[in-house]
């Protein structure tokens, strides 16, 4: 398998997210696919306990929580403010008939709370960073610098097919949120009052369309800049059915509904770029129990897939004891 760099694609094609298999006009499609970002790092980590990453390796599936479950209360209503009046300023420079009547049902629909993204689907989310060996990671992800970061390397090829889902870059910036969401809903607006597109009840159903997945990609990437030094990628599916949810407790007794998903489609393994050590724990023996865990979870030395083994060079993370090499 090659190691090729640059913007492959993450684990699955980014523009089947909230396409849902429609017939959606292309010009309606691609302002949808050019107002988020869909660059990818050619590596991204996932820090973890030890015991988190065992069972990720033996199962060689991620969890990927509901939304409702995470820990920042705003998980995908960050931008909802922000959306609901750029479509009312959108809206009141509008002159189109069309334009206004489908911006009008996008406000009372967005109001209503039916047709936000949390409302219609249960989103799961696996998060990463592109952040490697860092303190804060190490501090609150990675068991206080006795766990592991799993570097992830990003492959081109088919993804798993039972479910929807994409990666997605996080944007801390409100600014930044705020010229994507009025571009494209400009742009949505121009197609239907420029003459590129015919009036009609068929493309003010379409414009609509567009616009709650343009609110519902600018929801899945808003975070409030209190959590940018994650550096956050998130891999987002998409489900319909929450009942194919499971469900565990926390350490602090809080039901958690997750989802076990695969990254590369069933018989291949994750592909670890490197693996480091966290730097509260021995090295040596820490990398003995790597390597053990790595050969008892099929990865053989020497395949793409076997990871290189590195230790942690932070000092001492925030509030955790060191040991001493």
């Amino acid at each position: 398998m090659s190691r090729r760099r640059g913007r492959s694609q993450y684990f699955v094609n980014k523009s089947a997210l909230f396409n849902g298999g429609l017939a959606v006009d292309k010009m309606y499609d691609r302002v949808v696919s050019d107002g988020y970002d869909k660059s990818a790092p050619p590596t991204v980590y996932h820090y973890t306990s030890w015991s988190g990453a065992s069972g990720i390796l033996r199962s060689q599936r991620f969890w990927a929580t509901a939304h409702q479950c995470t820990n920042d209360e705003a998980e995908l209503k960050s931008a909802d403010a922000v959306i609901l009046e750029i479509a009312k300023e959108v809206r009141r420079g509008q002159k189109n008939a069309l334009a206004c009547k489908a911006l009008e049902l996008f406000i009372q629909g967005f109001n209503s709370l039916d047709m936000k993204v949390g409302s219609l689907l249960t989103v799961c989310l696996v998060c990463f960073s592109a952040s490697r060996d860092d303190a804060e990671q190490w501090k609150r992800y990675g068991d206080r610098g006795k766990g592991l970061s799993l570097g992830i390397r990003v492959v081109d090829e088919p993804a798993p097919t039972d479910y929807v889902a994409a990666i997605v870059k996080v944007d801390y910036d409100e600014e930044s949120w705020r010229d994507m969401i009025v571009k494209s809903f400009r742009d949505i607006c121009n197609i239907l009052s420029q003459g590129r597109a015919v009036p009609s009840q068929k493309n003010l159903e379409l414009a609509l369309n567009a616009l709650h997945r343009i609110a519902a990609h600018a929801s899945i990437q808003a975070k409030k800049y209190e959590w940018a030094v994650e550096q956050e990628y998130r891999r987002v599916v998409l489900l319909r059915d929450a009942s194919k949810l499971q469900k565990r407790l926390s350490a602090t007794g809080e039901e958690i509904r997750y989802l076990p998903t695969l990254v590369r489609e069933e018989g291949k393994r994750i592909f670890l770029e490197e693996i480091t050590i966290g730097p509260n724990q021995d090295p040596n023996g820490a990398r003995k129990k790597l390597e053990q865990l790595l050969t008892e979870c099929g990865y053989i030395p020497g395949a793409p897939e076997y990871p290189k083994i590195t230790i942690s060079c932070v000092t001492n993370p925030v509030g955790a004891s060191a040991v001493a090499p």
